[in-house]
């Protein structure tokens, strides 16, 4: 039954869950359909505002989303930013400027959804993503920032014409719905490309079908380790004028320095300007919750990261490596558990798995049988495992990996 006039925000989203018959049902079709009828900003030809970034990627989307939000601000514009999943608040995922819209601004969007949507259904990304540009619609921002939720091409974020769109990193997973193949994911991913629109690279281990796609149409593409890049010394980009640059040992962050120079790339093919200071506050302004996270909390070190997939799995292991670590893990049952824990086995010395009561969902048990690590303990919940952590790690640090769900509990845990 459609929501009431007095429904809540969780009112509606549990509304949205049921509302069709597929979790996910890759497609544009029915999207258009009711685009159309709210006159949403989809088209970039005659379009002068919103200047609009769309970041697709395996891996690195949300930091490098968060330094183009960042840049825009400290260029003077007014924001939209789009992700997804969120940590705590559905809320999370639409934010204007550096504020998560209200519960009152969502529900009044999701209203104006529902009433354009007629007798076509909509998933929960797919409605909640709507609802999104229409927040942005109304709040007449300067710049877009949208992040891919799943693929590309097929994502509703692509309803969107980007002016520049990123392709940040591209490895296996949701095989169920892209596959098991990079060049055929990297097509998905790719398909974010426009005739004629930028295209900013991440990395420099893509797969060939990426830069395929965007000179078949005749995109101009900016690769990592060419137009922008990063190493000990420097980070650096390219526009108009030249090569711009800063000094790697001003950053603060833990986020990847790829993911910066990328989105720094893609903001100098925009029309908006900055500074090479500008620049740097801008990178070290991000510090997206749940990446690469530190904390300091019952006499132990705590880093919390949303990694669920094997690239970013050996992320970890590379920037972790040089420690040994105690390895709390959560992880739902349709991820490539056996290639996530081999790429972290060299640097856990011990294992805490926990059951995710969610959808999807492993159990510690069912974790266990397809990590097969050594020595492990299981835990019915990461509550019950975050709090055993000081003791089985032994003095070691901790690292919280495998899920969104399991390190947004850590994070509350850990927080209070």
């Amino acid at each position: 039954m459609r929501p009431q006039p007095d429904a809540t925000l969780d009112d509606w989203l549990s509304y949205l869950e049921h509302l069709h018959s597929q979790a996910i049902d890759m497609g544009l079709d029915r999207l258009r359909a009711v685009a159309s009828r709210l006159d949403l900003p989809l088209a970039s030809t005659g379009r002068t505002r919103p200047f609009v970034f769309t970041v697709a990627g395996t891996n690195g989307k949300g930091s490098t989303c968060d330094a183009l939000r960042q840049m825009s601000l400290l260029a003077g514009c007014r924001v939209g930013l789009y992700t997804s999943p969120h940590l705590h608040r559905f809320n999370e995922r639409v934010q204007i400027d550096s504020t998560p819209v209200t519960d009152e601004c969502l529900i009044a969007a999701f209203e104006q959804v529902e009433l354009a949507r007629g007798e076509v259904t909509l998933t929960y990304f797919e409605f909640t993503t709507l609802a999104a540009f229409v927040v942005f619609q109304a709040a007449d921002l300067d710049v877009w920032v949208l992040e891919v939720g799943l693929g590309g091409r097929l994502d509703a974020v692509n309803l969107v014409d980007p002016n520049v769109a990123i392709v940040t990193t591209v490895d296996l997973d949701h095989a169920a719905f892209l596959g098991t193949d990079r060049n055929q994911i990297g097509v998905e991913k790719a398909g974010i490309f426009r005739s004629g629109a930028d295209a900013v690279l991440g990395s420099d281990d893509l797969p060939s079908t990426v830069v395929a796609c965007a000179e078949a149409l005749t995109a101009p593409v900016s690769s990592l380790g060419q137009t922008h890049g990063a190493d000990d010394a420097e980070l650096w980009w390219a526009d108009a004028d030249g090569k711009h640059s800063v000094k790697a040992t001003g950053l603060t962050t833990t986020v990847p320095s790829d993911n910066l120079v990328t989105a720094r790339q893609a903001f100098a093919r925009s029309p908006f300007k900055l500074t090479d200071d500008q620049t740097l506050a801008a990178f070290n302004a991000v510090v997206p919750a749940g990446r690469m996270q530190r904390i300091r909390k019952h006499g132990c070190d705590w880093v919390l990261d949303v990694g669920h997939n094997p690239h970013a799995a050996r992320y970890l292991a590379r920037r972790l490596g040089d420690r040994r670590w105690h390895v709390l893990l959560g992880m739902l049952a349709d991820k490539d558990v056996e290639a996530v824990t081999r790429a972290l086995a060299p640097l856990a010395a011990s294992w805490s798995l926990v059951t995710l009561s969610v959808p999807r969902g492993l159990t510690a048990t069912e974790l266990n049988a397809r990590a097969t690590v050594s020595p492990a303990r299981c835990y019915d919940s990461v509550a019950a495992a975050v709090a055993a952590a000081p003791k089985d790690a032994q003095g070691l640090p901790i690292l919280v990996c495998g899920s969104f769900f399991t390190v947004a509990d850590a994070l509350s845990l850990l927080s209070q």
